[in-house]
């Protein structure tokens, strides 16, 4: 796989790709994406990072620093939050002083924007829109995109903090049915073209799994081959390190 099998479902990583990885650790991957965007300043380049998170992260400590200095320094960068109105089991409004989470950019003077995230095309506009101010005008913004989580946090969560009712409604806007619906009305789209699509991604997703499934496990060889790609350690990949 992409990771060579390094990494779990929580740390997929394809530099081609420039997806620098999944991580973890809450907020983990605020730091070094803002870190990626300084790089991308400092080489005067025209692309941008986009950083994805949850609503939960935007009550670390590392989202607040690496905002400071994304304004600091004008860095290409995109924060975008994933608000599903719950961190884990806690709701959005009692576990953060500021519930409107993008307000939380107007303490360092960045712009921001708070969008329907189960509208694809209000999130393309607004991704757009801040793209472009990274690109030509060397500033960073935020946009919270608001959305429904409709399962548990994770495998092991049963889910019980919700009552079926909320869960119900949220699934009544699933952002995939609601688009195929738009294309349709806009005929753009038939039940026809609806069905095929959903048969190919069934098989992406089939293919994908058992390719998985099928792969051979890394042996301890092959999992310290290529590290050198992915760790400075220039001693030790020369074999010149002591320890």
């Amino acid at each position: 796989g992409c990771s060579r099998g390094r990494g779990g479902s929580m740390h997929l990583f394809d530099r081609d790709r420039h997806f620098m990885g999944g991580y973890a650790i809450v907020g983990g991957q605020i730091p070094l994406a803002t870190g990626a965007a300084f790089a991308i300043a400092y080489r005067g380049s025209q692309e941008v990072v986009a950083c994805q998170m949850g609503d939960g992260t935007t009550n670390t400590g590392a989202f607040h620093e690496s905002l400071n200095l994304a304004k600091i320094y004008h860095l290409p960068i995109v924060y975008f939050v994933v608000n599903n109105l719950y961190g884990m089991g806690l709701r959005v409004e009692q576990g953060s002083a500021v519930s409107e989470l993008y307000r939380k950019a107007c303490a360092y003077d960045m712009p921001s924007w708070r969008v329907d995230g189960n509208d694809v095309l209000a999130v393309r506009d607004a991704m757009r829109t801040a793209a472009k101010l990274a690109r030509e005008k060397h500033e960073p913004s935020l946009i919270e995109a608001i959305s429904f989580r409709f399962r548990g946090h994770s495998v092991v969560d049963p889910d019980r903090y919700r009552d079926k009712e909320e869960v119900q409604k949220g699934r009544e806007n699933d952002p995939v049915a609601a688009f195929a619906a738009r294309l349709m009305h806009a005929g753009m789209l038939d039940e026809k073209g609806t069905h095929e699509i959903e048969e190919q991604v069934q098989h992406e997703v089939e293919a994908a799994v058992a390719f998985a499934e099928e792969s051979p496990y890394a042996s301890v060889e092959e999992f310290m081959q290529h590290l050198e790609e992915y760790v400075y350690a220039p001693d030790e990949v020369e074999g010149k390190g002591e320890n």
